[in-house]
């Protein structure tokens, strides 16, 4: 879903122009186990998604798509329904509707643009949360053009809940609250399906983390779906494998609020390590694809794990002895792929 900016030259007479913005996302622990009540840290990334709202002199809305080339006319109906004049621009178009739905107002002679050309690499998504983004940044925009005035916690909540539904409810929500905080970590907890609570920590300085965006693509929702479906199969081993996992999630929380690195670190390799059995035991495939980057890494002495569901796009390389983490990355650079810091 690439989306850009329209140029607004065209609107140079409008009366209001609303601007929003919110980054990107990438799990620094906690996948999986954030679904079942684990304890999961959530890092904010360079990248937004960026949302504005002017007015025009039509009488319909417009949304538009750098994906077609041209915009998406529509309008609200009676029962504050979308209704599309020409085409559906199908996943942002349902991300909209699910936010005129949740605040049941409607609009008209708007043009709203949506810039998610961060959360791409050439014409590749680099798996950093482009519809929790746009989710954040587009209830955030809402929140003002109809005048709401929510809270921030409001703010999230209706986030998540646009997210959920336009996503068939899967995830923890956890993506959508990182981008619409856009702190650099968060650690963030699901009691139940709705509940949650989330703190901002602050890792230890000499910690550093690079993003590495692999070659290969994955489907977050075939992920979990994969993994919903081995719980219910292997009940007795989740039962004794998950609270080890969760266990280690809290470890590293602590380690990280006592600002040891050393425990730190120590805490992210166990936890890596019970997912590498899980996944062996789930079939599910979250180290598919990063074999080659986890074996460059260790020669390195880096650590490096996949970043949320995995399968392929998204991995950190994590460590506090820069010299060596600015060796592999030159290392990853030379040979076409594409990193950036967090």
């Amino acid at each position: 879903m690439i989306l850009f900016i329209r140029d607004l030259e065209d609107h140079q007479e409008s009366l209001m122009k609303i601007e929003t913005a919110a980054s990107g996302k990438a799990f620094l622990s906690g996948e999986y186990m954030a679904l079942d009540g684990g304890r999961a840290i959530i890092l904010s990334t360079p990248q937004s998604a960026k949302v504005l709202i002017s007015e025009t002199n039509e009488t319909n809305n417009i949304l538009v798509s750098s994906m077609s080339d041209h915009g998406y006319p529509f309008r609200i109906d009676e029962k504050l329904k979308i209704v599309w004049l020409e085409k559906n621009p199908k996943q942002l178009g349902s991300i909209l509707s699910e936010g005129i739905s949740q605040f049941n107002k409607g609009f008209c002679g708007k043009s709203i643009a949506i810039d998610t050309s961060d959360f791409f690499y050439g014409e590749r998504k680099i798996g950093i949360g482009s519809s929790a983004a746009v989710s954040a940044a587009l209830t955030k925009a809402l929140n003002k053009l109809l005048d709401l005035r929510l809270t921030s916690r409001a703010m999230i909540n209706y986030s998540r809940q646009i997210h959920n539904r336009s996503q068939d409810s899967l995830g923890s929500g956890f993506d959508v609250i990182a981008s619409f905080l856009k702190e650099r970590a968060l650690s963030c907890q699901l009691y139940g399906h709705e509940s949650y609570k989330h703190e901002r920590i602050q890792l230890p300085e000499e910690i550093k983390i690079f993003a590495v965006v692999n070659n290969a693509c994955s489907q977050t929702s075939q992920m979990i779906n994969r993994y919903e479906a081995a719980k219910k199969k292997y009940k007795d081993y989740f039962s004794n494998h998950a609270p080890k996992m969760k266990s280690e999630l809290d470890r590293l929380h602590d380690s990280i609020l006592r600002n040891d690195s050393s425990s730190m670190m120590n805490s992210l390799t166990s936890y890596n390590e019970l997912l590498v059995e899980m996944d062996k035991k789930f079939s599910i495939g979250v180290f598919d694809h990063h074999h080659d980057l986890i074996s460059l890494a260790k020669d390195h002495g880096i650590f490096y794990k996949p970043s949320g569901s995995g399968g392929g796009d998204l991995g950190l390389l994590i460590s506090p002895d820069k010299i060596r983490l600015d060796k592999i990355c030159r290392e990853l650079a030379s040979k076409g792929l594409y990193l950036f810091e967090i």
